[in-house]
């Protein structure tokens, strides 16, 4: 009786969240009700941290707030609605001479962490090859809005000036997350209501201690499935509030190295590494044969060795034939 109980009121939720996601799907409510997330961690925690998993556990998600979509061209964010749910990611690559690579990275850190977790935080840096001429590269991954992301495209130019630094490329790529997030957020208050038609259950007190105690369980199982789509669901919303950007460094070769010489240049700077591979190879072919030829050499001279006294055998056994015929040749005659 519990369990048909049970599978009824879930069945009537979900029939009522179906109806309602339906209707936002077509138009009639927008895309979202449910709400945005604080963008980042707030002041003194890490900002790694901000990542997807654990938004909702650290309270930076605010299930009460509507999603307002980044506008990127430049407005001010559109209301719930009124456009797609898009997760923006950019890509810059610049090109700087190695002495001035790690400064360049360290003012594009500090910009973003100038302007606060809430418009940009940053996820990973790395640098490689520091103190070489040429080789030499870094990577600054980052989460910023859009309206970070704007300020940054109008003064990018500019601000690569004192390092001699310059654009090598970009590029700008759009996911639309719109109906995962209308779907999710649909299964989530669908959810939502058959865990409180559970605790009503429980609140009426039935009578048996098995029905009690079965009830309970479906109610935790319940709030397990809760949770996990609200962590979906916070890190979708944050793909929606937050961009994310990812900035290459590349070496910029002297202008020196950039003559119809270089080709000769690199092949003599590259002659004593490759000739001192190919000796290393020819050492390890060698070592590498060396004991099968070892037992190669053994394994034909014991061959010899048995063939030659095999022979000699033979040739003994029809000598000694010979012998007795001819003495038997004599005897007779």
């Amino acid at each position: 009786m519990i369990r048909t109980m049970t599978a009824v009121a879930l069945v009537l939720t979900l029939a009522a969240c179906g109806e309602g996601a339906s209707t936002r799907a077509m138009g009639g409510e927008g895309y979202a009700t449910s709400p945005e997330m604080a963008m980042a961690p707030a002041p003194g925690q890490d900002a790694k941290s901000a990542d997807f998993d654990d938004g909702v556990a650290n309270g930076r998600i605010d299930l009460d707030k509507p999603i307002i979509q980044p506008d990127p061209n430049g407005g001010g964010g559109a209301p719930p609605g009124t456009m797609p749910l898009m997760s923006y990611s950019y890509a810059w690559n610049f090109s700087v001479p190695t002495n001035g690579m790690e400064n360049l990275l360290n003012a594009h850190k500090k910009l973003c962490e100038d302007a606060g977790p809430a418009n940009c935080y940053v996820t990973n840096t790395s640098l490689n090859g520091i103190g070489q001429e040429e080789g030499a590269n870094g990577n600054l991954s980052m989460r910023a809005s859009e309206a970070w992301v704007r300020t940054f495209e109008k003064g990018v130019n500019d601000g690569l000036k004192p390092f001699g630094a310059s654009v090598y490329s970009t590029n700008r790529t759009a996911e639309e997350l719109t109906a995962q997030i209308v779907d999710n957020e649909a299964r989530l208050k669908s959810m939502v209501s058959h865990r409180d038609a559970l605790q009503a259950m429980i609140d009426k007190k039935p009578g048996k201690l098995a029905d009690l105690l079965e009830i309970e369980q479906a109610l935790a199982e319940a709030q397990g499935d809760i949770d996990s789509r609200q962590s979906l669901l916070a890190a979708l919303k944050l793909r929606v509030s937050m961009s994310v950007l990812t900035f290459s460094y590349q070496a910029e070769y002297a202008p020196a190295s950039q003559s119809i010489w270089r080709p000769v240049t690199d092949a003599l700077g590259d002659f004593a590494p490759a000739f001192a591979r190919t000796i290393g190879g020819i050492v390890r072919f060698i070592a590498a044969v060396l004991p099968l030829l070892v037992f190669g050499v053994l394994a034909i001279g014991a061959l010899m060795f048995g063939y030659r006294g095999w022979s000699r055998g033979r040739v003994r056994k029809a000598e000694r034939a010979a012998a007795a015929e001819k003495a038997t040749s004599a005897a007779k005659s």
